[in-house]
């Protein structure tokens, strides 16, 4: 019986082999796909492609209606799935030709410690086998153009069986002439394996310690110790002017152009980064970079290129000497338009649809502003049923987790819309604290919470001093009582952090790290039903800014620490939709003037 709808799955669930407790769960799941879709079970198509397109698989973005949380939608979907994946996307058996058939008996047959073939090469030229027999291809038809066309339809685990299936081939191939009831079958001479289908590495780069590249990194290491210390010799503990992460996206850059240019065979032995980094150099790279991604079916007009171009010629122009002929033909380059596409310096398509989304939803508005309250309430949860008795570590996670969104969100929208590198990094005590909370818990309406940034530890540069807000405290206070203590010395999974001078800690004494802070926040807000990453926050906080005053462009760069025309770049498209509404005012105000009574005139026939 051919299963289309989830009525059906639900009948034919018996049938499945699930445990009888683990079909409990599994046919509860289905039956809640009524109020999931809003009808009836036998009206659900059970098409596995389309379950995916709906809900999606992986990280939880949404949590739809009627799930309060994303551990229900992700366990609703996950069984859901796993039914329908069971019932309809079996795997249908290939039918495998004669030929392939007679020459897998044979690699069984011989195969293992001493024999022609190694141990388990039946799987592998199984694999091989079954894709010729699908493509209709008999054995002695193989060659090394089919071998190109057939991988690239295959995933990697199954390329590699693939490959490895092929050198099986090749060895009884090799052994043709003493196989004389195979001969027929196998092609005169053994296939060659094609390309990899990922890219050779660059032999100029810094690891490959290529002796003829050791001056052009030599000069790149000499640019970025002078961009880092200044012209001075370091100090110990002085403050960093060029970060390691700058210097990282520099290196970057420059394999960038080193793989174009050795691609191209227009690097010589030797060269220093003067003879590197020219006009026509990038020009070549450029070409190279723009032809190879749309050979792969890529897009072209992304940012990459002009942050990798714009790079390379600050390098060139401010420490390489160059001619005043070359200054002014690189700043020219890094301005064309092939280079500076459309996406430079704007915000991305996917940040601009979450926020002007946001404009059209009155509700999340709402929701954004009480935020941290609701983290914290969700990890409040937790924590008093802990306080009553035994939590699973995994719930317990959650909590923490909600907590430290809670401080996280309260921070962005109560003290400063800061960007999360200097978030995660705020110094709570000691020497040079950016956040000093140390009096806060003796009285907390005394206390005035501020927020001093120095300029060279911001990304632009600009000092950030910020007294935050008085509804702030109380969340500060609760995830110092509540959830801090609990990540430094009861964590759940028994990784204790360390009790360092960082309000976010790790389990080092660094800030916590990057991705970690980030997931932290993402996943708390999901569980909420509030999908919202940290740096969507600034756009959040500037909108506010500038739907309550639609000229405070100055006050939304000042709290963003941002300049003014950036602000306006971004956030542009907040004018009109002003301008389009009070259109649609004025029109709506036209329809109605002409339905007005109007006074005639009289006309004296007398």
């Amino acid at each position: 019986m051919t299963i289309i709808t989830m009525r059906q799955v639900e009948e034919a669930l018996p049938d499945l082999g699930y445990a009888a407790s683990f079909e409990k769960n599994l046919r509860a799941s289905i039956r809640k796909c009524e109020k999931v879709y809003k009808t009836d079970l036998g009206r659900i198509p059970a098409d596995l492609a389309a379950f995916d397109r709906k809900w999606g698989r992986g990280r939880v973005r949404h949590v739809p209606k009627p799930f309060q949380t994303a551990n229900q939608f992700r366990t609703w979907r996950k069984n859901s799935r796993m039914v329908i994946a069971r019932v309809t996307s079996a795997p249908k058996p290939v039918a495998m030709s004669s030929e392939w058939a007679t020459l897998l008996s044979y690699v069984e047959e011989n195969q293992g410690k001493g024999q022609l073939l190694g141990p388990n090469s039946h799987l592998t030229f199984g694999v091989l086998a079954r894709v010729a027999s699908q493509a209709a291809t008999p054995p002695n038809e193989i060659t090394g153009v089919w071998v190109g066309q057939r991988i690239c339809h295959l995933n990697s685990a199954q390329r590699k069986s693939f490959l490895r299936g092929l050198g099986r081939l090749n060895a009884l191939i090799a052994h043709r002439t003493c196989l004389p009831e195979l001969q027929q079958l196998l092609p005169i001479q053994e296939i060659d394996k094609p390309a990899p289908m990922r890219p050779q590495p660059n032999k100029w780069r810094r690891k490959a310690k290529r002796p003829g590249a050791a001056l052009i990194w030599q000069d790149f290491d000499e640019i970025i110790a002078l961009k880092r210390d200044g012209d001075d010799a370091p100090l110990k503990g002085a403050p960093v002017q060029f970060s390691a992460n700058s210097a990282k996206a520099y290196e970057e850059s420059l394999n960038w152009l080193l793989n174009g240019l050795a691609a191209t065979d227009l690097l010589e032995e030797d060269a220093d980064l003067a003879e590197v980094i020219t006009y026509a150099n990038l020009v070549a790279a450029t070409n190279h970079w723009v032809t190879a991604r749309q050979e792969r079916g890529q897009k072209t007009n992304s940012s990459t290129l002009h942050n990798h171009v714009t790079r390379l010629v600050h390098l060139a122009v401010n420490y390489l000497e160059p001619s005043s002929r070359e200054v002014e033909r690189l700043a020219k380059l890094r301005k064309k338009p092939s280079i500076r596409t459309a996406s430079v310096g704007k915000m991305s398509k996917a940040r601009e649809t979450w926020i002007e989304d946001f404009d059209r939803d009155v509700a999340k508005q709402e929701r954004a502003h009480r935020l941290p309250e609701q983290l914290q309430h969700r990890a409040e949860r937790t924590l008093s049923k802990s306080r009553a008795g035994k939590v699973r570590p995994g719930e317990m996670m959650e909590a923490l987790r909600a907590g430290v969104a809670a401080l996280a969100a309260a921070m962005l929208f109560r003290a400063s819309p800061l960007r999360a590198t200097n978030l995660r990094t705020l110094r709570m005590r000691g020497e040079g604290a950016e956040f000093e909370v140390r009096d806060l818990g003796q009285d907390n309406r005394l206390r005035e919470l501020r927020l001093s940034i120095p300029g060279e530890q911001v990304k632009n540069g600009a000092f950030i001093d910020e007294i935050a807000d008085d509804d702030l405290a109380p969340i500060v206070v609760w995830y110092l009582k509540e959830i801090r203590p609990r990540l430094v010395s009861e964590h759940p999974f028994n990784k204790p952090y360390t009790d360092s001078d960082y309000l976010f800690p790790s389990t080092s004494d660094r800030p916590m790290e990057r991705s970690n802070f980030s997931q932290m926040f993402r996943r708390a807000c999901i569980e909420v039903n509030f999908d919202m990453t940290m740096h969507q926050a600034r756009h959040v906080t500037a909108y506010w800014i500038l739907s309550m005053d639609p000229n405070a462009w100055d006050e939304a760069a000042a709290l963003l620490g941002d300049d003014e025309l950036t602000v306006r770049k971004y956030y542009g498209w907040m004018n009109k939709r002003r301008a389009s509404k009070a259109g649609r005012e004025k029109l709506q105000q036209a329809r109605k003037e002409i339905h007005k009574h109007r006074k005639g005139e009289y006309n004296d026939a007398a």
